[in-house]
């Protein structure tokens, strides 16, 4: 259970930062902060799935457009084209965006050109910040861990991938349990802008039961209407998967 009071420490501590979606954020920013971009339904879920049954790594790219354009220049007998438009695989591309896509005999030694209408882009403008990484429930604590591991975890952004420049609840809620399990890990009060506040506070009221959370959600419910339904349950599990991807020269890989 996270604590109801929500602490004002002062402004001199560390910073934790949130957005709820990367809309009005140019490429670039924050760059001397440490970056995690939260996609729960579904890149995060993807991506790491796919590093976690070794893939060699993913580009996440800016937009569909430049993903189609990316796979023109590589080999597509070592590359995979993934990615979707309105939750649903595009025409042309190998790969969708379900977890249950990328399994170890599909993507084992592959690369993959990524774009998705939330989860990419926000990948792509977070590159040049110190550290970036993915992350979703399924890697929930892992991701924790590695950001309390870096040389200076603060100060550290979440950036919510959102659904097409609006708010998303599923996003909101992981970012919110993410801060309240690394305030538990740290013996500093730690300074929270407005949003990662709003986020605790979303996550002490819906962080208990995440597949509920999820079926409820606008992105949950046009998952379970285009027939992804499967897709929940696997979004849902919490640090289940022992893969934290990170942003190594505009490339997704496991960090060891």
């Amino acid at each position: 259970m996270i604590e109801s009071e929500i602490r004002s420490p002062g402004l001199n501590e560390p910073l934790i930062e949130l957005y709820f979606t990367p809309a009005g954020i140019g490429e670039g920013w924050q760059k001397d902060h440490n970056v995690v971009v939260i996609d729960v339904l579904r890149a995060s879920t993807s991506i790491a799935t796919a590093l976690g049954n070794s893939a060699r790594y993913v580009i996440p790219a800016a937009s569909i457009a430049a993903a189609t354009e990316l796979s023109t220049q590589l080999s597509r007998d070592n590359a995979l084209l993934c990615g979707e438009k309105d939750g649903k695989l595009i025409d042309g591309f190998d790969l969708g965006n379900s977890p249950s896509e990328y399994t170890r005999e599909r993507v084992q030694g592959q690369v993959l050109i990524f774009g998705s209408t939330n989860g990419s882009p926000a990948v792509v403008k977070a590159a040049g910040s110190r550290e970036v990484f993915l992350c979703g429930f399924i890697n929930l604590n892992q991701v924790v861990e590695a950001v309390l591991a870096t040389e200076a975890p603060f100060p550290l952004t979440l950036l919510c991938a959102g659904s097409q420049s609006r708010f998303a609840i599923e996003d909101a809620v992981c970012g919110g349990l993410f801060i309240h399990r690394l305030r538990t890990r740290v013996e500093v009060n730690i300074q929270l802008n407005d949003a990662a506040r709003a986020a605790i506070l979303l996550a002490r009221d819906l962080g208990d039961d995440i597949k509920s959370l999820l079926y409820g959600s606008d992105n949950g419910r046009c998952l379970v209407e285009i027939g992804m339904e499967g897709d929940l349950p696997v979004c849902a599990a919490d640090s289940i998967l022992p893969v934290v991807p990170t942003l190594r020269d505009g490339k997704l890989v496991v960090l060891e």
